[in-house]
């Protein structure tokens, strides 16, 4: 059912139109009722399974599977201990709250007044569960493949880069080929494909005349970064892998 049908499902059936906060994360609640849980602190309503909490615990599971199957197929070879690392840089609480920011969830969540969302830091953690429970919620909703897109959408795609910066194969690289070779690696764009909002980068490094990795991505940091990894890998440099 796509979010042309929903709305209109929505009009017949609950006499409700998308709210704001539905069409900026581009999708639209069968069951509106759904979200409005996702939204709502345990402070506002006496009956626990009325607040988001429960939907935060399905939507954990769920954005934990998700991001695992992605890694599993982006890193075909790596180990169980690279990807466990890899996935606790994209679901974060850190990157959580940052997606919980870009919606403006502090705007939509129903809450006592007296809980600050924005103004106290110690609430980061509170929106970063809000994002888990809208997870659960389009999960319930519609199920895994729409909440899947959410999640590539809003994190992994989001995050991604981030996550590839702070692990550094690129700095790895760079450190590595000045003190063994007395020269900078170097980046070539062998190809970008897609239009403006989905581009493809298709990044090459070489060393000398050599070639040792190719990378693909959404940036061109993404795919430097890739790139930068199977050259490490080629060379059997150990890199860092950030906590």
């Amino acid at each position: 059912m796509t979010n042309f049908f929903n709305i209109i499902f929505r009009k017949i059936f609950y006499k409700t139109t998308p709210s704001s906060l539905e069409l900026k994360m581009g999708y639209i609640f069968s069951n509106p009722k759904l979200l409005k849980t996702a939204l709502t602190h345990r402070s506002i309503t006496e009956k626990n399974y009325l607040s988001y909490e429960r939907l935060e615990f399905l939507g954990d599971a769920v954005l934990e599977l998700v991001v695992s199957e992605f890694l599993f197929k982006k890193y075909p070879k790596k180990t169980e201990g690279f990807l466990t690392k890899t996935r606790s840089g994209l679901v974060k609480a850190d990157s959580l709250f940052e997606v919980s920011i870009k919606l403006n969830l502090p705007d939509h969540c129903i809450t006592d007044k007296g809980l600050e969302l924005t103004k106290d830091p110690s609430q980061s953690k509170l929106l970063s569960n809000f994002v888990e429970a809208i997870i659960g919620a389009i999960y319930l909703d519609r199920g895994y493949k729409h909440a899947e897109h959410f999640i590539n959408k809003w994190i992994i795609s989001k995050n991604d880069v981030e996550m590839s910066s702070n692990f550094n194969f690129k700095g790895n690289l760079i450190e590595y080929s000045q003190k063994n070779f007395k020269k900078l690696p170097k980046f070539v764009v062998d190809n970008v494909k897609g239009p403006d909002h989905e581009r493809q980068y298709t990044i090459s490094v070489h060393i000398d005349t050599k070639k040792l990795g190719t990378g693909t991505g959404r940036t061109k940091l993404g795919a430097e970064q890739e790139a930068a990894l199977q050259a490490l890998e080629s060379l059997k440099v150990k890199y860092q892998i950030a906590e």
